[in-house]
């Protein structure tokens, strides 16, 4: 990805204040904790809507607050991203909105202090992962029964009729069994050389009754009769 103008600035800024911290090494830096939020700034910005231009922005008031400015102004951050004050402050305004950035107020010896805070990025952020991760687990869900279906039609020698899918259907869904405990079931029937849909079904019926939900439970119930 080819970085903007904004952005180049903001990591030229932080090598030249990494040049000053003789004690640091270049390691000590990048496993500080402040380069991982980095990270996560920078893969997931634009799917949540943010322009390069506000990325800078953005960069740049997390730089400040962490010299202790909490609430730079429009023309400090124009003069280290170079864009106009005018469209840093309509940047600002965008970003506000949009819930990237919230204007906040306290109150020290009757004076009012404003100060940026910027965990509703990170609040939008969390949302982002945990909504790709449901999709990414439901996927996968998806990819495992459809191989289930495969791996019973490779043991029955043939496609499964509409009967037989609905069957498996209802064990996921109705009778919510794992895919796990299923295909154990059929390898017990092919074991058995009993493939026939009605003989898995009263396998794991019986499994049930014996509270065996895993490979480990049905494991520690052979060895009961070994």
């Amino acid at each position: 990805m080819t970085l903007s103008f904004e952005i180049r600035s903001f990591l030229l800024t932080h090598q030249k204040d990494s040049e000053q911290m003789s004690k640091l090494t270049f390691n000590d830096f990048i496993g500080a904790p402040q380069t991982v939020i980095a990270n996560q700034i920078l893969d997931h910005y634009a799917e949540l809507g943010m322009s390069d231009t506000q990325l800078a922005i953005f960069l740049q008031i997390i730089k400040y607050s962490q010299h202790g400015e909490k609430f730079p102004s429009p023309a400090d951050l124009a003069g280290v991203v170079k864009h106009p004050v005018s469209e840093v402050y309509q940047a600002l305004q965008q970003m506000t909105q949009k819930s990237f950035i919230a204007v906040t107020t306290s109150i020290d010896h009757d004076q009012h202090i404003d100060q940026y805070d910027v965990a509703p990025f990170f609040e939008r952020l969390t949302g982002l992962q945990d909504d790709q991760e449901q999709v990414a687990n439901f996927q996968q869900q998806q990819a495992d029964i459809t191989k289930l279906y495969q791996e019973v039609e490779v043991e029955f020698g043939r496609p499964l009729s509409p009967i037989e899918m609905e069957t498996i259907d209802g064990w996921l869904n109705r009778d919510h069994f794992s895919t796990e405990i299923i295909r154990l079931a059929l390898r017990e029937a092919v074991l058995n050389d009993a493939r026939s849909f009605k003989y898995i079904d009263r396998i794991l019926l019986d499994w049930q009754k014996r509270q065996i939900k895993s490979a480990a439970d049905l494991q520690h119930y052979k060895s009961k009769f070994q």
